[in-house]
């Protein structure tokens, strides 16, 4: 399904979303963050390998 719309976001809205949703799940504030800092890793690792293939 093909979009047409695009959306514009900065970092720091990723982040916040990220952190509000982690929030939700996890009770501990510092393990939240520690949640949020993972799910980024992930994705900036995941995205830079596939740059390198």
């Amino acid at each position: 399904m093909a979009r047409d719309v695009k959306m514009q976001t900065t970092l720091g809205d990723l982040i916040v979303a990220l952190t509000d949703a982690a929030g939700q799940d996890v009770r501990d504030e510092k393990m939240a963050y520690e949640l949020v800092a993972y799910i980024l890793m992930g994705m900036i690792n995941g995205s830079t390998q596939r740059r390198l293939r």
